[in-house]
């Protein structure tokens, strides 16, 4: 996935021990450079609340979230 900034964005976990689930990025940082490089992603899980560790945000499907039904 070729995105900027996910921060903020409710995804899915592709691969890996949590691939499938589903949840809200709240620590996002890329950093390329010339000699170095890195990627920090911490998603917190939808139900248990618990924070994993991604290592490439290859690993997330970003998903579009629905309004909820409010009735007017």
């Amino acid at each position: 996935m070729a995105t900027d900034n996910l921060l903020g964005s409710t995804v899915r976990i592709r691969r890996g021990w949590h691939g499938g689930r589903t949840g809200k990025v709240i620590v996002f940082d890329r950093r390329t450079g010339s000699f170095s490089s890195y990627c920090v992603i911490k998603v917190q899980l939808d139900g248990s609340g618990e924070v994993v560790k991604i290592s490439s945000d290859e690993d997330l499907e970003k998903l579009s979230v629905q309004p909820s039904g409010l009735a007017v």
